[in-house]
């Protein structure tokens, strides 16, 4: 048994939200999916046209954890290398992406190996960098990219073809739904190169995004052969797996509390973000004087559910925008309407959804059903797509609400009741 780790769990809850996941759970098919198509592309030592996933997910999925395990792995020579950057920085600092996907790709294993700790978990974003003047890359390679005006995919395979790649490379690219649209942009004609494998060089293309990244990057151009992964909720084993992972990191002594760990991951819906504050909680609790780490010790374990759903109630509260708070008896029938189609199994398109709206405000004679100013049915629905209240499902298009205890805390707001969803 781990010794209890006090001053770490101290900075994970002083972190919030912004503390990364001390253990990962799950998802082990996006991983291996992403994993092996790279494998395939460096085994080949050429990319093959549709090199491209998508992992879409509303706020608090758990998107940007994928990101980082796959970064995480770059220091194992038996996996791929990532290089992990925003939508912004593949706007904005274009040139210097494009260097870092060749330093990582030429560079070989073993040479990554031998950085420090911190700088190879730099490698995640564009701090890697710094690794262009790194003894740990070769001299020769490092002056190559300073003296080269590296700004397509195309002058990258120039300076760096595919047969000098020591490993196939994968970018990642968080929140990509927030890549410009249209296809004549840098961006979009850099995601078309990589996935339409022009150059052939071995690189795989992860994109990261809100609840409808797959209808926007088909709007870049980027149209077959893409592999879309839509994030739900863990699973009741997954969730028991995550709880006692994250008692186990940080020594924290389960004993007999096993269906009060249940019963939090429960009321969380299997989310990750709320499985978050519900670590929380926990934590806070043990913390406590007397506690020292140990949950058997806890004589009220009301007050951490308590605790939890006030931190999660947060998420709920931020997620629901001015504009859902304006038009919130709208959202709330709609709401009602798309859980109502997913019980007789039906599938909404999004279209569907924007006329829905539409017919609402039509047909609404007490004035309760407005649009905020500006918005149009398929804004507002985009809208809500982006505030985690609806996502597309990629593989029929269809859309519906991915956390319940959000749909229900939508129903309620607009004052109607959310039983009505179990008959």
């Amino acid at each position: 048994m781990t010794a209890f780790l006090r001053e770490a769990l101290q900075d994970f809850v002083i972190e919030g939200e912004k503390s990364p996941p001390p253990v990962f759970i799950g998802r082990q098919d996006i991983l291996g999916d992403i994993f092996s198509q790279a494998e395939l592309s460096g085994r080949k030592g050429i990319a093959s046209p549709g090199n491209t996933r998508i992992i879409q997910g509303a706020p608090g999925a758990g998107k940007s954890s994928i990101l980082s395990e796959l970064t995480a792995q770059n220091l194992h020579a038996d996996f791929p290398k990532t290089l992990q950057v925003s939508s912004i920085e593949v706007c904005d600092e274009f040139p210097d992406v494009l260097k870092a996907i060749g330093a990582l790709g030429a560079s070989p294993k073993s040479k990554l190996e031998t950085m420090a700790e911190t700088t190879a978990r730099a490698l995640g974003g564009l701090a890697m960098l710094d690794v262009l003047g790194s003894a740990s890359l070769s001299l020769n390679l490092s002056a190559l990219f300073q003296s080269s005006d590296i700004r397509t995919i195309g002058s990258l395979h120039k300076v760096v073809p595919a047969s000098q790649w020591d490993s196939p490379v994968i970018v990642a690219i968080d929140e990509a739904q927030n890549l410009p649209a249209g296809h004549d942009s840098v961006p979009a004609r850099f995601l078309r190169a990589i996935h339409e494998a022009t150059t052939k060089l071995p690189i795989t293309l992860v994109l990261a995004g809100l609840g409808d990244t797959q209808s926007h990057i088909r709007s870049l151009g980027l149209t077959h052969g893409i592999q879309a992964h839509s994030l739900q909720g863990f699973t009741k084993e997954e969730c028991a797996e995550l709880m006692n992972g994250f008692c186990d990191y940080f020594g924290i002594r389960v004993g007999d509390c096993d269906r009060q760990l249940c019963a939090l991951s429960h009321a969380a819906d299997g989310w990750p973000r709320h499985m978050h504050w519900a670590q929380q909680a926990v934590a806070e609790a043990v913390l406590e004087p007397g506690i020292d780490g140990n949950l058997d010790r806890i004589g009220d374990w009301t007050k951490v559910q308590a605790r939890s759903d006030v931190l999660r109630q947060g998420y709920y509260n931020s997620q629901f925008s001015d504009e859902m708070t304006f038009a919130r008896k709208l959202v709330a029938q709609l709401m009602l309407e798309v859980g109502k189609a997913q019980i007789e199994g039906q599938i909404l398109q999004e279209d569907e959804i924007r006329n829905r709206v539409r017919i609402f405000i039509e047909q609404d004679l007490s004035g309760n059903y407005e649009l905020p100013d500006g918005f149009s049915p398929q804004g507002f629905v985009k809208h809500l797509i982006h505030c985690g209240a609806l996502q597309e499902d990629p593989h029929n298009h269809g859309m519906s609400c991915p956390i319940p205890s959000f749909q229900s805390y939508i129903i309620r707001r607009g004052g109607l009741d959310p039983r009505q969803l179990s008959g």
